[in-house]
């Protein structure tokens, strides 16, 4: 086993984070007594019924991790299940991390998180693979990303004291 260096991509200023929304800056708290309670497609129609971002808790440990950090090198690569979800997450980000609208990029499928830190990467072509930093709670996509780049990955885990 290798030492982790996750740290240091934290600490070091070129570093450009790309977050996941739901598990990783919104708690995921939908049901009663369960994380979710809609099924994709009832959410999907859901959603236009209710801004159901407006109510979400942000985590304390997130913002005070952005609070010191260049919101200009922060971005989010988020699933959704249309444009109005899109929408109610931007106000969302903006409202509690002070994210730009212009830096939360849309996906419909996980696997197109890697396109999103692809385009991402056009804006800083001379930076190192190492230092964009995708932030998820899915092994599935953070094992996507590391099978298929030299981006770095970090499970939301790492956050947790």
């Amino acid at each position: 086993m290798v030492e982790s260096k996750i740290r240091d991509l934290f600490q070091n200023g070129n570093t450009v984070y790309i977050f996941d929304v739901d598990g990783v800056l919104a708690r995921l708290e939908y049901g009663e007594y369960n994380h979710y309670y809609y099924d994709d497609e009832a959410w999907s129609k859901m959603i236009y019924e209710k801004d159901y971002y407006k109510d979400v808790r942000a985590f304390e440990t997130m913002q005070k991790f952005l609070a010191n950090k260049d919101m200009k090198r922060v971005y989010v690569a988020t699933k959704v299940m249309n444009e109005e979800e899109h929408r109610q997450k931007v106000s969302f980000l903006n409202r509690n991390y002070g994210i730009l609208a212009d830096h939360v990029f849309l996906v419909y499928q996980n696997d197109e998180k890697l396109d999103v830190i692809l385009k991402i990467k056009e804006n800083y072509p001379n930076l190192e693979d190492k230092y964009f930093v995708m932030i998820d709670d899915s092994v599935d996509v953070l094992n996507h990303i590391m099978d298929n780049s030299s981006f770095s990955t970090v499970h939301v885990s790492s956050f947790i004291e």
